[in-house]
C-alpha cells in the first residue's frame, strides 16, 4: 500500500507522520484492497486546521475530509470518517456477491 502524506501552509512534525501511517494501516482491516491513500495536511486559515484523504480502493476513489481546531483533531475525526465509508463499500460489496451467488443458484437449478 502506497502511502503519501502533504502537509500545506506548515511543517507536519514526525509524529503527526507517525500517528497518521499507523491510522492508515488500521484502515486496511476494514478492506483489504486498498492500493494507496493520499493524506493533504492543510493549515491555510489561521483558527482552523483541515485534512483531506484519499483511499484508492480497487478500481474506486473514496474522499473524505474534515475541518478542525487543531490538526489532530482534524485527523482524527477523518479517519473515523474513511472508516465508516469502507465499512459500508465493504457491505455493499457483500450484498453483491451474495445476489450474484443466489442468481446462479437458481440458473442451475433451472
Amino acid at each position: 500500500m502506497n502511502v503519501q502524506i502533504t502537509s500545506r501552509h506548515f511543517k507536519a512534525s514526525t509524529d503527526l507522520q507517525d500517528n497518521i501511517k499507523e491510522m492508515v494501516n488500521k484502515l486496511s482491516k476494514f478492506n483489504d484492497s486498498i492500493t494507496a491513500v493520499h493524506v493533504i495536511l492543510d493549515a491555510a486559515k489561521k483558527n482552523s486546521r483541515q485534512v483531506e484523504i484519499i483511499i484508492n480502493v480497487r478500481d474506486k476513489s473514496i474522499c473524505v475530509s474534515n475541518e478542525a481546531e487543531n490538526m489532530g483533531k482534524a485527523t482524527e475525526k477523518a479517519f473515523e470518517k474513511a472508516e465508516r465509508q469502507l465499512k459500508k463499500e465493504n457491505q455493499k460489496l457483500k450484498e453483491v456477491k451474495l445476489k450474484r451467488a443466489s442468481l446462479s443458484k437458481s440458473i442451475e437449478l433451472e
